[in-house]
């Protein structure tokens, strides 16, 4: 059993991996039958006569290199769902690059249009397939297959948050033998029934029993009685996990990295420091805010700059100097939605305000008004999803009063934002409003996905169509 064990995760890898490689051929097939002029080589090309074929092997070969670097984590029992997805954009947006790059040094030329298409069918089914496998993993665990024993050391708080987190959900696999620890019984936090020996009892019980891995749950001080067992334990093969007793001054996720030998802990997750990250990102924000600035915006600039220039006198635009990424200002620039007025930099739009004019009221509660910020986000200063920039004024005032407000700044403002789509958009007419934005934005901040910002996004196109309260 525990051979197997061993093999297990390679088995999943090697299922989901042959599955899309069918995927990625049938695909291929379909669009080749569907658009059999897509593929363009010269007459006299050395290529000619097995373009097809050789178009298959391009494909494949840059799914293997794509897969290589970005790798499948459904072998891991705690795997959620934005991961996944995660992945698989990655892979994919990977697989897009390496078959562009192979298929113009081969000067085989598929359009790209075709080759958009064949790339995004490709995202859309293994994000299916994946699901499916996970689903499929899921069922299969919790039916008592591709289980793995183990045993916790401890008995405090931190062993049984492991416990209920791992154990008691059964889609993770997990097959629990028993807690050990030193600690007299009336101090266990656990079930005493689940208690089965203390420290110097683990390996004996290891040595009759299959474990597979030992999580080390034991109250910081009391980790060091752990060492004895970390060295049986390699001796066996046995899986050896520490779970550190920080949760008294930690309460949210944290990363760990290395410098050089030497664990650190750092207290905020930062996914946009990652280079490839904030490429993938940045990539987007220039495709989507040049399209948006060539189709849609000169219509927009025609009507409403229009109907601004005859309601009311002043520019078509407004801009604003507000604070972004790393606390640098940056001009920010809108519609002009109020009459000019000396208070602009100062004081917010209020509910009735008497300074919107009655197109502004519109363009405000349609969204219409952020529209010129797609120029900030094409020359980079802003990004299309991110903590809303605000005026220099607010960022003085609520720097001093709310302790994590400069952290919104790790990242490029937004024209949307996740604050802004879970209800505090507007107006901030009380400390605790502007309390619970700061605490959406660092939360966005921190777990920042290509995914988060396409959700985000949707509901931002939502609320325009349903309208928003809190938009005036």
């Amino acid at each position: 059993m525990k051979a197997f064990h061993r093999y297990d995760k390679y088995i999943i890898k090697g299922i989901v991996a042959a599955g899309e490689v069918v995927i990625l051929n049938l695909l291929l097939l379909l669009m080749v039958h569907m658009y059999p002029n897509a593929l363009h080589v010269s007459e006299a090309s050395y290529f000619y006569d097995d373009r097809v074929r050789i178009l298959f092997s391009v494909i494949n070969f840059s799914y293997v290199l794509a897969l290589s670097w970005v790798g499948i984590v459904l072998d891991q029992r705690t795997v959620f769902v934005e991961k996944v997805l995660n992945r698989v954009f990655r892979l994919s947006l990977m697989f897009f690059v390496l078959s562009f790059i192979f298929l113009y040094v081969l000067k085989l030329f598929v359009s790209v249009k075709f080759l958009l298409l064949y790339v995004t069918l490709v995202f859309v089914v293994f994000s299916c397939w994946r699901m499916l496998v996970r689903l499929v993993l899921q069922t299969y665990r919790s039916h008592g297959g591709n289980t793995r024993s183990i045993i916790i050391l401890g008995s405090g708080s931190v062993a049984n948050d492991v416990y209920q987190k791992l154990v008691r959900n059964i889609s993770y696999g997990y097959k629990f033998l028993g807690f050990f620890d030193d600690r007299d019984p009336q101090n266990y936090k656990v079930d005493p029934s689940l208690v089965k020996g203390r420290l110097d009892d683990a390996m004996q019980y290891v040595d009759t029993q299959e474990v597979d891995e030992i999580f080390c749950a034991l109250p910081a001080g009391d980790d060091r009685k752990a060492l004895p067992i970390i060295v049986e334990a390699d001796k066996r093969l046995i899986h050896f996990q520490i779970v550190p007793d920080f949760r008294r001054f930690i309460k949210k996720k944290v990363e760990l990295s290395f410098l050089e030998d030497l664990p650190v802990v750092s207290l905020r997750p930062e996914p946009l420091q990652k280079v490839q990250n904030r490429v993938v990102k940045r990539l987007f924000d220039i495709f989507v805010s040049f399209v948006f600035l060539v189709t849609v915006f000169p219509l927009l600039y025609l009507v409403f700059g229009t109907i601004i220039k005859l309601t009311s006198k002043g520019p078509v635009f407004f801009k604003q100097k507000r604070t972004g990424e790393n606390g640098r200002d940056f001009y920010c620039y809108k519609f002009r939605t109020m009459q000019v007025n000396k208070d602009a930099d100062s004081l917010q739009a209020t509910k009735g305000d008497a300074r919107v004019t009655r197109i502004g009221a519109f363009m405000r509660k349609t969204n219409i008004d952020e529209m010129p910020q797609f120029f900030n986000v094409f020359i980079g200063n802003m990004s299309l999803v991110g903590p809303r920039p605000h005026m220099l004024k607010h960022t003085e005032q609520y720097s001093k009063l709310i302790g994590e407000y400069m952290l919104r700044h790790l990242v490029k403002p937004g024209i949307t934002g996740w604050a802004q789509v879970t209800g505090f958009r507007g107006e901030t007419q009380t400390l605790e409003q502007m309390e619970g934005r700061v605490k959406r934005d660092v939360w966005y901040v921190e777990n920042w996905s290509f995914l988060l910002d396409l959700k985000i996004m949707f509901m931002t196109v939502y609320n325009m169509i349903k309208g928003d309260s809190n938009a005036y």
